[in-house]
């Protein structure tokens, strides 16, 4: 039996690579001091600006902005959930015509031509004030600042595969882009007429509002023939992959569980692999250090036996002195018992 842990790492990895400035909205500008409205706050986010009309941007920043006017159940009508990370999030409409919203962010460096690019961003349908939901919402690609009005016709050229219609949890809408050479800013939201939606309260299909999250863009090394719907599929958020106690083989079901890291370092330009092994207090320092060696040292030789190349691995033995269960907790100890990878 082999488990993963509750806790994900976070991979420097991907966070240096990814493109998008200020992804998970987390950055106000400290600059701004006074807004003519709550109605207009996006002005606090940094990074970011509005693509067309009034976006809202969501963040405890905005309670030391001095607004000359402010409503303040505003925000509170178009939903309660929580950022999927941090503190910050945005909220825009998905409808056609006049009442489409958007945000657009200048790339952190432009797009290769020919290269192809993982795009993925987590969005939410705001449960207070939506009476639909829509497929139509990603994103939109251009080499300029995109001057978007409401009878703008600019195709998608990342969008959902299916309607999100949860108002509970957060919905990954994801894609790969072959990039022209030309890309220097991304749009977030819809910008064509007729969006693809239904009714979920009845009536027509006229309002559907979203939160969005926690954007991601990053360059690919390899598509080895992969569909997007499979590079999609694909795990990024890893957790710590633990052993029985007293084993150390990297066995049938410790191989599937690093199938996911593999994939990852395969597909996306990587350049150093960090494997620590750990192991429970059950025996002497020096025995503790050798159980998690052999861990780390046989996860490396399946690494490499999947084509990774040697040169970027590097191994940890950390022996028991890094526990992230200690004594005295209700939580199983054989957690200890574990490796973890970090991909840089």
């Amino acid at each position: 039996m082999v488990s993963q842990s509750g806790t994900s790492q976070n991979f420097t990895h991907s966070k240096n690579q990814n493109l998008i400035p200020n992804p998970s909205f987390e950055e106000t500008n400290a600059a701004v001091k006074r807004l003519d409205m709550e109605m207009q706050n996006f002005g606090i986010m940094k990074d970011w600006k509005p693509a067309i009309n009034t976006p809202d941007a969501y963040h405890p920043d905005l309670e030391l902005i001095r607004f000359i006017h402010k409503s303040p159940n505003f925000l509170k009508q178009f939903g309660a959930q929580e950022p999927r990370t941090g503190e910050g999030k945005v909220g825009m409409y998905i409808a056609g015509g006049t009442y489409k919203e958007g945000v657009t962010a200048k790339l952190k460096r432009p797009l290769s031509a020919g290269k192809y690019y993982y795009f993925h961003m987590y969005v939410s349908l705001g449960e207070g004030i939506s009476n639909s939901c829509t497929s139509s919402i990603g994103t939109y690609f251009s080499a300029r600042s995109p001057k978007i009005t409401g009878t703008s016709k600019l195709p998608l050229h990342i969008e959902s595969s299916k309607m999100v219609c949860d108002t509970k949890e957060w919905v990954k809408v994801c894609g790969v882009y072959r990039a022209k050479g030309t890309e220097k800013y991304l749009s977030l939201g819809y910008f064509s007429d007729g969006p693809k939606g239904k009714s979920v309260k009845g009536g027509g299909f006229d309002t559907a509002y979203y939160f969005i999250d926690d954007v991601l863009l990053m360059e690919m090394r390899d598509t080895k023939n992969l569909s997007s719907s499979q590079v999609c599929d694909m795990a990024l958020d890893f957790s710590p992959v633990e052993f029985l106690i007293g084993e150390s083989e990297a066995y049938t079901e410790i191989k599937k569980a690093l199938d996911s890291y593999i994939q990852y370092v395969k597909i996306f330009k990587v350049t150093s692999v960090k494997i620590s092994g750990h192991a429970d207090d059950a025996g002497t320092a020096f025995e503790n250090e050798i159980m998690s060696a052999m861990r780390a040292i046989n996860v490396k030789q399946y690494f490499v036996e999947q084509g990774i190349d040697e040169s970027i691995i590097e191994v940890i033995a950390a022996g028991n002195t890094e526990p992230v269960v200690t004594k005295g907790s209700n939580l199983d100890p054989e957690s200890n018992n574990r490796v973890e990878i970090k991909i840089e």
